[in-house]
């Protein structure tokens, strides 16, 4: 098959991307100026072009693809209006484009977010009730998808781990040590390993399935994951006598740097929001009903990735 793709220099596209190569299929990505991950992928082919262009979607379309599937997108931005620009006005761009070929996908696949569904424990029956302009920004890419009238697939992950990350990571480094913050046992969610969102992928993809699906490794508390990964690293895992309202200085001081310099940072006022929640769990009862099952555990899928973090020198 031929496979246009976006968002392939990133963590989880470049992870796609090599599925794909991998059983023999095409791809085509959409490369902005740096190569990013997608220089550990060989076999792709690259044209120019953004997602905030329209012209470049009009000639990166210029040829037929058989699924196009739309991961770019931003996590974190200097200014929330960011989030929009990218994440829904990009998606629109994306849809637009796909409507003024002569051709049309036979399946057009978003990676969305559980932050789209919002706080609490969902299933795909909840209502959307996004918390943050992130979530609110993925929650209307997901909206031109669906009103585009072409057959669609939108995946809702959770939490994304795994090689190539460096937001997680930050996490995997305190664990590591043996320490994690006391309220972390008060925290549940849900989690994905980046390799079983992709499975996953593949899996609907390979059976023509279409509609909305959350995907993920299981529900746990912070605690339970941080136990896993300390155990995988040897180590006994203490609490930090760290409260949740210590961070809020933090992150007021990182929002003043993100004003001043226009920068993304990690922990700013949305992050403390989300943080606040009891619960980010989603159920996956649809997918599992199809019979889907992930290839690995959360501790093997956690081992792996502290190996590939360790290999590259970031442990």
């Amino acid at each position: 098959m031929r496979i246009f793709l976006t968002g392939a220099t990133g963590f989880v596209g470049s992870h796609i991307a090599q599925a794909l190569l991998d059983r023999g299929d095409g791809v085509t990505a959409l490369v902005r100026s740096r190569e990013g991950w997608l220089g550990e992928v060989p076999g792709v082919e690259k044209v120019e072009g953004d997602i905030l262009d329209p012209s470049s979607l009009s000639r990166a379309f210029s040829s037929p693809f058989h699924v196009v599937i739309h991961c770019a997108g931003i996590t974190s931005a200097p200014q929330n209006m960011d989030y929009y620009r990218v994440n829904a006005l990009g998606t629109y761009n994306l849809v637009r484009a796909l409507k003024e070929v002569s051709w049309a996908p036979e399946r057009l696949v978003y990676i969305s977010s559980l932050a789209a569904a919002g706080p609490g424990e969902k299933d795909e029956e909840s209502p959307a009730t996004p918390l943050t302009p992130y979530g609110e920004s993925k929650l209307y890419g997901e909206r031109f998808v669906e009103g585009s009238g072409l057959p669609f697939l939108v995946l809702r992950p959770p939490v994304i781990f795994g090689p190539r990350d460096t937001d997680v990571l930050r996490f995997f480094k305190l664990v590591a040590k043996g320490w994690a913050p006391a309220f972390f046992k008060e925290k549940h969610l849900s989690i994905v390993y980046v390799k079983t969102l992709v499975e996953a992928l593949l899996f609907l993809l390979e059976r023509d399935v279409g509609g909305t699906f959350f995907v993920a490794d299981g529900s746990y508390t912070w605690w339970e994951v941080a136990e896993k990964a300390a155990a995988a690293e040897g180590r006994r895992l203490r609490a930090l006598p760290l409260s949740q309202g210590a961070l809020t200085p933090v992150a007021a001081a990182s929002q003043f740097y993100r004003c001043l310099t226009g920068r993304a940072v990690l922990l700013n006022r949305e992050k403390i929001q989300e943080m606040k929640e009891k619960a980010w769990v989603c159920r996956t009862h649809k997918l599992s009903s199809l019979g889907f099952v992930p290839s690995r555990s959360l501790e093997e899928a956690i081992k792996e990735t502290l190996e590939w973090y360790r290999e590259r020198g970031y442990l």
